[in-house]
């Protein structure tokens, strides 16, 4: 019985199958970190399906069963491929390939029809999956160009098990031992083109971050130039109009600012050539020169024309066909080829507007040049808002005008409200030393099951600190979109921050991503203090550290992320050194130890109740001490 069952591995080739699908579940293991899309997750359950399936075979030994079980691999890989786009459309085709496959298999192993007729079914099968790709495809630009180029690898699988019936019987030794182990060939190609893609696009991102903190950081020298200059507007609205027509390659660009007392918009800038898109009054000479001239000085109540109305309700316009927009006038003589309308926004207050162009004769916009247009008309909101907090506070003649532009800056970069949650509660209070503003906190909800949460203090005070908010949290707004890890989160912003900013001003920085479905949680640290958690079910707090450096240090730092899962009444607390460093009439400090005892005590509270109860003990540590460093503490409680 042994013996028998030893000669049917090797005629059957298990052995060969089982060595290539141990290759594709280490392959997968290897490249599982780089699916930041999870795009593949359906390779795992064809790699089970093919082991399953290989030793069923083996045991049952029948060769109507390899046949069969042959043609339903391709089709249940291709249905999970489907499943999250078109679940009911994949399970019809699985159905009905399987079955066909069933039918005919019996068929064939019963009476002697022709061969030519079994491969029907897989080339039926090879060409609904095309059509199913190419629809799949057209849904999703990344898996797109990934799969457009491949599909054929598929086609090649499915058609593998029933064509080898044109080269004789199935119990051939060239199909056993050759034929369909290029099934498991495909697969561990598709997954290597898949790593070697996965890479370039990293690289890819990470050099459009690079080039995206470089124009960030030029934003910030700027807007300290501005300063420096009693808070130039139209000297920084220039160079907005000049890096956002360099960023997105445009033939001419115009940036507007909102005069919130008149209902209007006004021109501040004109970089390039830039056409009018309104009815221009029959005395501006009809030159480059003239019109140039008149935009400079242009003035449009909102809501008025295409201008007015981004100003009014702040929605960017993409326009390719400017000749069919009835809120664009063409001019013969300068004619407009397409246009990008971009509001500049604080939180939902619209600033202004930059209208980016390009001639007839230019190529149209891209969608990538519109989200780079809109990013960085982003970068230049924040920027804009800190040239208007110093000249309000310049109006107000306030003792310290940098430190009132500081705490401006401060306050607009925090979440304006918190995220209401069913499975999730928070709780928080910040309280700023006089001069310092170097605290950053942020809650950046991105999906279901990605809410990010982070923590920072930037060493040094005053404007340059808080200049260097504004980088990091442009920087996490970036890169919180693109699934990646914290670790890499961390890592990204510490390669754009370091070498522009001041050995003086680097920052302690903690990030961590929650599943608010399942509690799963990620988290890295950068030389912040250990992340305090009440277990509710062991009845302790728990401290998670890690060693490594603040970011700004060192360009080369690798950072470390972590795993664990929270459960319901368990609490995250999150803090600043000016909670545990905070000293009373004795010089003693608040300490750890004492937050420690005060969660301990009071989890059993609402997030905010827990935040509250800090502050008053705090407050009442301290006494009447001075506080000297910012003080911000974040709880979150699991429901």
């Amino acid at each position: 019985m042994l013996s028998e069952l030893l000669q049917h591995i090797l005629t059957t080739a298990f052995l060969t199958k089982l060595f290539l699908e141990i290759s594709l579940i280490l392959l997968l293991q290897y490249i599982a970190h780089l699916d930041t899309d999870n795009i593949i997750s359906w390779a795992w359950w064809g790699v089970f399906f093919l082991i399953v399936k290989d030793t069923l075979g083996t045991l049952v030994g029948s060769e109507a069963f390899f046949y069969i079980s042959n043609i339903a691999t391709p089709a249940f890989i291709l249905l999970i491929f489907l499943g999250n786009s078109y679940p009911r459309l994949g399970l019809l085709f699985g159905i009905i390939t399987i079955t066909s496959a069933l039918i005919l298999g019996i068929v064939s192993f019963i009476t002697e029809l022709p061969s030519f007729i079994t491969p029907v079914v897989a080339i039926l099968s090879a060409i609904v999956s095309l059509y199913l790709i190419k629809t799949k495809t057209e849904q999703n630009q990344k898996i797109n160009h990934f799969y457009t180029i491949r599909s054929f690898i598929l086609v090649i699988i499915l058609l593998l098990p029933s064509t080898s019936f044109l080269l004789g019987t199935y119990a051939a030794p060239v199909l056993h031992h050759l034929l369909i182990p290029l099934q498991y060939l495909g697969f561990i190609w598709l997954l290597l083109q898949y790593s070697k893609q996965e890479v370039e696009l990293l690289i890819q991102d990470r050099d459009g971050l690079s080039d995206n903190v470089d124009t960030l950081y030029n934003f910030v020298l700027n807007s300290s130039d501005s300063l420096r200059s009693g808070g130039d507007l139209p000297k920084l609205m220039h160079f907005v109009a000049k890096t956002i027509a360099e960023g997105t390659a445009s033939d001419g660009v115009m940036t507007f600012l909102v005069d919130d007392f008149e209902d209007q918009v006004t021109a501040y800038a004109v970089y390039g050539v830039v056409p009018p898109i309104m009815e221009v009054p029959e005395s501006i000479p009809r030159t480059e020169e003239g019109f140039r001239d008149w935009l400079t000085h242009l003035k449009i109540p909102l809501g008025q024309g295409l201008i007015g109305e981004i100003a009014k309700t702040g929605k960017a316009q993409f326009i390719t066909e400017p000749q069919h927009d009835n809120r664009i006038v063409i001019h013969p003589s300068f004619p407009i080829g397409c246009l990008i309308g971009v509001p500049f926004l604080i939180e939902e207050r619209i600033i202004g507007v930059a209208i980016l162009t390009r001639k007839k004769s230019s190529p149209l916009f891209t969608d990538k040049e519109f989200d780079k247009a809109s990013l960085l008309a982003g970068f230049a909101s924040v920027i804009i808002n800190t040239i208007y907090s110093f000249q309000d506070v310049s109006e107000r003649s306030d003792i310290d005008t940098v430190a009132g532009i500081a705490e401006d800056i401060q306050k607009a970069l925090r979440p304006k409200k918190l995220p209401k949650l069913p499975n999730f509660a928070f709780g928080m209070f910040s309280e700023s030393a006089w001069g310092v503003y170097s605290d950053y906190y942020d809650v950046i909800p991105i999906s279901k099951d990605r809410l990010y949460i982070v923590i920072g203090d930037v060493a040094g005070k005053g404007i340059q600190a808080s200049l260097i908010m504004v980088m990091i949290r442009a920087i996490l707004h970036l890169i919180t979109n693109t699934n990646r890890s914290t670790d890499t989160i961390l890592s990204w912003i510490n390669r754009g921050i370091t070498g522009k900013i001041d050995i003086d001003h680097f920052a302690t920085l903690q990030i961590i991503c929650i599943n608010p479905q399942t509690g799963l949680c990620e988290f890295a640290n950068a030389g912040h203090r250990p992340l305090l958690i009440w277990r509710d079910n062991l009845g302790l707090v728990d401290a998670i550290d890690a060693e490594s450096v603040p970011i700004g240090v060192e360009k080369n730092t690798t950072f470390k992320s972590t795993t664990f899962t929270i459960t319901p009444n368990d609490v995250l607390l999150f803090y600043t050194d000016g909670v545990i460093e905070a000293i009373n009439n004795k010089g003693k400090q608040y300490g750890i130890k004492s937050l420690t005892t005060l969660l301990h005590k009071f989890h059993d509270l609402t997030a905010a109740e827990i935040a509250q109860k800090i502050k008053d003990d705090v407050k009442t540590f301290m006494v009447d001490m001075k506080q000297h460093d910012d003080q911000t503490v974040l709880v979150v409680k699991a429901k």
